[in-house]
Order: structure tokens, then C-alpha cells, then sequence
């Protein structure tokens, strides 16, 4: 028997884009609804309703938090609402409903503790503080001294300035415009936007140097950065007279749509035309090639590229870059690519159907209220002893995602449970092309014989994985598959099969309300000589 092990399984996460019998032992060649964490893969946690009876279909949400209140706002495509921990109030302006699209969406910023939001339609919003803090009796209202006539495709908070982009003035479109406000006083929107008055800090700046238009821009650092379909600028504060000064940090890299940049410990996370990058403020640096771009770029539906955004799960620190699969039907984002930028490794899941994602304080609504009320046993609870505290059963209060789905027209609260909202999830990790021998060498020539394979992995409860394992004699044959085979870590050590081929595939799946953790796994491989066949 010769045990060849491949450990560190989460090490390097999964590549699609290099053929698999090229890529080393810990490489997984496919995987769905899984995460790398911790050097090992993982189950994704699940997801479940919360804020029932959401009033519109909603494409847009936004977290607030002031002192114990906690707000969460969503744009809809004609109306705003706010849910304040019990109900939901609606908030939409007063002047009457809105028109934003599906496909172009809202964004949305604090500048001094005051949510702004725009959707290149409509004058920018505004949700004015009473005595200091949001109010749920308080609707929205069109920026006050906003220019007339004039609409903004994103609209960023910066020091204490507003930053327009895109701009629309009297229905003609400037779409390489840059505009912004004089400075605000605290917990107050700007006085001014005119440009023109020598009295106020307001201006404006065209990139015309470059083609595209603009889609966003992001605060990093002492910098803002302004992204193009096509480049990126760096847009600096320098004072009196000139107040801004801009510098082209890329000619070639831009960002996909607007919301596609998320600032995180690194940089920028840039879900790109054609790449994903980082941004550090001083160079942008591709990190898809060779993984997964071929494959990402390849499945998005691109007559719906535009509702494409990107989202930051700080305490995971993961990035979702979130698209519309060329397959789907309901033209919702439905996959998400999922970066973990400490380990610098890409996975996937499934996502419902989401107009976007927001990140704040959500209760977890599967927890107990107390230590007594709850139902879980040391065996089934599904979090880790380090975990779990008596705050774990009350509310689990941390920050989370909270998606909302405009096909389902729900919020849901990420890292809830390990379902979707109730429904079993199918979550597995792949690897196929392996072609080393009994010694643990690549040899392509070889034809094995694998015997079993020795999970090292845990799973919730007394609950069972599926393990198969594949099998190809030439590079151009497709993957034959034994099993699924059952395996318990609680009463199996390995999981006896009779596969024989040069090159060699394992999966490992479950389909319950579970979760698991793969660390790593041996298989039995026995040589069996060299047989003719076609080469590779």
C-alpha cells in the first residue's frame, strides 16, 4: 500500500483556467458553495430570510448604525424604504416616485452621518438627521442645492466634500465629467455645487484623455479614486485655487459597472472589464489570470454585465464579486466568485438571484434567546468551541452580508444556518487530472490502481459526505465516476474503491443541512504498469 497524502487543502483554492493534470496536488480543479479557510476547504455557511414582508422588490441596501439604533435602507426601482429593527417605513421622497433602473441601480454614501443616494435619473437623495440622527418619520428629498436639471450615475462621499461622476446636465450626457461639492458642515450637505462662483470650493474636471466613461469612484487613503470603463485616476485634494488635482494611475484598467470597487486592508478589490485587480493606490495588479479569469468572463451573461457588483465580507475577509451566469433566466446576479485576500484564493457559490449586498449589523435568526432556550447539543452545534459564548445564542449581533433578492423580493442574512432559506444546499470540492504514481510522482505514462481514500476532514453531527472518485486514460476522455460513495468520520477512517486509469479525480459532496471541513485527504495508489494507449 502507498499512501500518497495531499494535505493543506484549502491552501490554494480552485483553478479553472490551467488544465488540471498541469496544476499541483492541493489545486482543486471545480467546487461549488464551499470556502478556503484556514488551509482547509470548507462548506459555505447558509443563508436565511430576515426583515419579512420586504414592501417592493428591492435592488439596493444600505446599513446605518447611530448610537443603539439600527437602520437598514433599501432602494427599490421606484420607491425607498427603512426597516428600524420591527418595521418597515416608507421614505421616498414626497415629490413622488423614482426611475432608477435594474440594470444601473443605486449607490449610496454617508457624508457626516447623512445617507446619500443616486441612480443617474433622478436628482441625488438625501435623508436629513433630525437632532442629529436618522428618523424613519423623515423621507428622502432631492439633494438640497443640487444644480437643476442635472443627474449623477454615482455620487461619493470624500473628506468632506461630495463627489459627482457621470454627469447628465439638461438631458445631454457628460459621461467623462467630474463634479464636486464645496466642503460640508458637519452632519449637513454641501451649500454649493456651482463651479463658476470664485466664493466656494465647487469645480469641475473632465478625463478626457481616455475614452470610456466614468462608473465610480472610491475613497483610498488621502486619494479618490475615479474608475473609467477603460482607466483609473487618482483624484487628490491640493487646496485653494485649483482644490483637486488628478493623475492617471492606469491608461488600460477600469471597472466593470458602478459598486464593482470595494476598499478593503489591501486596496481596492476591482471587478475589471476582462480581469479582477487590486488597487494599492500606487500600482493595479492583476490576480485572476491563470485561475480563473477564462472561466469567470466566459460564463457572464453580457447583455446584463452591468448589474455585476462587489461586495467585502470583512470578517471573512472574502470579496464577492458578484454576476449575472449567461444560463439564468431571472437576469439577477446568481454566482459569486468569492477572493479570500488573505490566503489569495478563489472559490465559488451560488447566490439567490441578488440586486446586491450590504454589510452591517443583522440578529442571526436562528439563535436562541439564552443558554436554556437553546436546542442544540455539543455533538450538533455547528459552531467551533472557541466560538460559541453565550452571545452566540443570544443574537450574534457581528457584522454580516445581508442580500436582497428583487426576484424573491426578501432579505436574506448570510451566515445563518447551512441552507438556502430552508432549502438543502449541494456543496462539493473536485480535483481530476492526477497522474501521480505509487512513488507520488507525475508520470502521465502509468496507469494506477487507487484502492481508497483516507479523508481528513469533520462533519457536523453524525451526518455523511459523498466521496467518488474518477478515472481517464487519455487527457481527451471524460471523467468516469464511481460512487457516490458514503463516508462518517465519526465511525470510518477511509472509503474503499476499485478505480484503475492514468489520470485520477476525487470529489467530495454533501446535499444536507450540515456543515463540513476538508483539511486534507491520502489515496492508495498501486502502479499497474504501462499499457498502450494514446499518449498525452
Amino acid at each position: 500500500m502507498a499512501l500518497i497524502p495531499i494535505d493543506q487543502a484549502g491552501q490554494m483554492g480552485i483553478v479553472k483556467d490551467i488544465n488540471a493534470w498541469q496544476l499541483p496536488l492541493n489545486v482543486w480543479t471545480n467546487g461549488n458553495n464551499i470556502r478556503a479557510e484556514h488551509g482547509a476547504i470548507q462548506k459555505t455557511p447558509g443563508y436565511k430570510e430576515v426583515m419579512a414582508s420586504c414592501p417592493v422588490a428591492p435592488y439596493h441596501i444600505i446599513n446605518l448604525e447611530v448610537g443603539s439604533s439600527n437602520y437598514w435602507i433599501i432602494g427599490g426601482l421606484a420607491k425607498i424604504y427603512v426597516h428600524n429593527g420591527s418595521s418597515w417605513t416608507d421614505i421616498t421622497r414626497t415629490s413622488g416616485d423614482y426611475s432608477a433602473t435594474a440594470k444601473e441601480g443605486w449607490t449610496s454614501t454617508v457624508l457626516g452621518g447623512v445617507l446619500i443616494m443616486a441612480n443617474g435619473f433622478d436628482d441625488p437623495q438625501f435623508w436629513a438627521l433630525s437632532s442629529g440622527v436618522p428618523s424613519t418619520s423623515t423621507k428622502m428629498a432631492d439633494l438640497s442645492n443640487w444644480p437643476a436639471s442635472t443627474e449623477a450615475y454615482s455620487v461619493r462621499a470624500f473628506r468632506s466634500f461630495l463627489i459627482a461622476l457621470n454627469i447628465k446636465k439638461s438631458s445631454v450626457p457628460y459621461t467623462r465629467l467630474v463634479k464636486w461639492s464645496t466642503e460640508a458642515a458637519t452632519q449637513a450637505v454641501p451649500t454649493s455645487w456651482d463651479e463658476t462662483s470664485a466664493t466656494v470650493d465647487a469645480g469641475e474636471y473632465e478625463l478626457a484623455d481616455t475614452r470610456g466613461k466614468i462608473v465610480d469612484g472610491v475613497p483610498l487613503g488621502d486619494a479618490f479614486m475615479i474608475y473609467k470603463e477603460d482607466s483609473t485616476y487618482s483624484m487628490t485634494y491640493v487646496g485653494t485655487p485649483f482644490i483637486f488635482s488628478f493623475r492617471q494611475l492606469s491608461p488600460t484598467v477600469g471597472a466593470l459597472s458602478k459598486n464593482c470597487v470595494v476598499e478593503f486592508d489591501g486596496g481596492h478589490f476591482i471587478f475589471g472589464n476582462g480581469d479582477m485587480y487590486v488597487n494599492d493606490g500606487r500600482q493595479i495588479k492583476s490576480i485572476l489570470p491563470h485561475k480563473m479569469r477564462d472561466y469567470v468572463f466566459g460564463n457572464i451573461n453580457g447583455d446584463e454585465y452591468e448589474k455585476s457588483f462587489v461586495v467585502a465580507d470583512y470578517a471573512n475577509t472574502e470579496m464577492w464579486a458578484c454576476y449575472v451566469t449567461s444560463g439564468n433566466s431571472d437576469a439577477q446576479c446568481d454566482k459569486a466568485l468569492v477572493y479570500n485576500w488573505i490566503n489569495q484564493t478563489f472559490t465559488e457559490r451560488d447566490i439567490p438571484n441578488l440586486g446586491f449586498v450590504g454589510y452591517g449589523t443583522q440578529a442571526d435568526p436562528l439563535t436562541s434567546a439564552s443558554w436554556n432556550a437553546a436546542t442544540t447539543t455539543w455533538t450538533s452545534e455547528t459552531l467551533n468551541w472557541n466560538d460559541i459564548t453565550s452571545s452566540s445564542f443570544i443574537s450574534k449581533e457581528g457584522k454580516t452580508l445581508v442580500m436582497v433578492s428583487p426576484t424573491d423580493t426578501k432579505l436574506y442574512r448570510n451566515n445563518t444556518g447551512n441552507t438556502s432559506d430552508g432549502t438543502n444546499m449541494t456543496s462539493y470540492i473536485e480535483r481530476t487530472g492526477l497522474s501521480m504514481d505509487a512513488q507520488g510522482q507525475p508520470n502521465q505514462a502509468m496507469v494506477k490502481h487507487v484502492t481508497s481514500v483516507w479523508p481528513k476532514m469533520s462533519v457536523s453531527g453524525s451526518t455523511t459526505v459523498n466521496v467518488y472518485v474518477g478515472s481517464q486514460m487519455s487527457t481527451e476522455e471524460s471523467v468516469a465516476w464511481e460512487g457516490p460513495y458514503t463516508f462518517n468520520p465519526d465511525s470510518q477512517s477511509k472509503v474503499p474503491v476499485r478505480v484503475t486509469g492514468k489520470y485520477i479525480g476525487v470529489k467530495f459532496e454533501s446535499t444536507g443541512d450540515q456543515t463540513w471541513r476538508l483539511d486534507g485527504y491520502s489515496l492508495d495508489v498501486r502502479n499497474a504498469g504501462i499499457r498502450g494507449s494514446k499518449m498525452n
